[in-house]
């Protein structure tokens, strides 16, 4: 395998076009060295040596989206040490303008983008691991961001997503407790606002969670890894925004991350893990 060279403890990876030449570039997270670099695709597959730009104190996770609705994706990471989210807007030509930062709480996690509020604007959402809460930035308009609203969640929430799982149109949040063993709904109820989380149990400390309809039925399920029984779980979406009790699947050792994909081709979402302990990857081929 090819390999590009980072700074010290790479950490998160996005991919995106952002120098709009049709081709995915690559973003990560260098922990160590409090900064996030650009890896411009230069064709054939093939990647320039980094550029890098200064966030808070060790980045954590990043995503690429327009969040000041000029068809550029934009940087947004978490500075877990810094307690705040950075915004970096893309300028053009595959260059970003310094980080901007929101305050969040405590040891920012995970961070995720969705218009929850129907504006038409991408918001905000970062899970804050040791405030056992997420935060919510609404987005006021070119790039800028409300202060967070929080919402209660369970002990120290890490990843994760939004999906409409009750069929409303409005994107609620999901997310995984780590040392409370759950899954955490967040019903979106209107104008950017969401219900008291509901809970779902999973196996022990889940570290990764996805959002995928695998069974055909229209409705986003929940798909978690937890890391200490070495398994998958699948929650099915019942409807209204509630679920059935996991049905787990093996995986190998002290598995990670998780996201779905149609890795054959045959219109169903199949399931893929990162095991952190055995340094491997399973892949769950869906057979409903």
């Amino acid at each position: 395998q090819p390999t590009y060279s980072t700074r010290t403890a790479p950490g998160c990876v996005a991919s995106a076009d952002v120098n709009g030449d049709g081709k995915p570039d690559i973003i990560v997270t260098n922990a160590a060295s409090n900064n996030t670099g650009v890896l411009l695709n230069t064709g054939n597959g093939t990647f320039a040596t980094q550029r890098t730009y200064s966030t808070g104190y060790w980045p954590g996770t990043v995503v690429a989206a327009d969040v000041n609705g000029d068809s550029k994706p934009d940087i947004i990471v978490t500075n877990s040490y810094s307690n705040n989210v950075g915004v970096l807007l893309n300028t053009g030509n595959g260059t970003f303008a310094s980080q901007k930062t929101y305050s969040s709480g405590t040891s920012p996690g995970s961070v995720a983008v969705a218009d929850v509020n129907g504006d038409g604007k991408l918001d905000i959402i970062v899970t804050n691991s040791g405030s056992n809460n997420v935060g919510v930035l609404l987005n006021t308009g070119n790039g800028t961001f409300a202060t967070q609203r929080t919402y209660s969640t369970s002990s120290w929430p890490g990843s994760v997503v939004t999906a409409d799982v009750n069929g409303d149109g409005k994107p609620d949040i999901i997310l995984v407790n780590y040392n409370s063993n759950n899954a955490g709904i967040l019903l979106n109820i209107g104008n950017g606002t969401f219900a008291a989380q509901k809970t779902y149990s999973t196996g022990t400390a889940p570290t990764s969670v996805a959002a995928a309809d695998v069974n055909g039925d229209g409705k986003p399920d929940i798909i978690v890894a937890s890391s200490t029984l070495n398994n998958v779980g699948v929650l099915l979406n019942t409807g209204n925004g509630t679920f059935f009790a996991q049905t787990t699947y093996s995986a190998d050792t002290v598995p990670y991350c998780v996201i779905v994909a149609d890795v054959n081709g045959d219109g169903k979402p199949d399931i893929i893990v990162v095991n952190n302990g055995s340094d491997n990857i399973s892949v769950l081929l869906n057979y409903c």
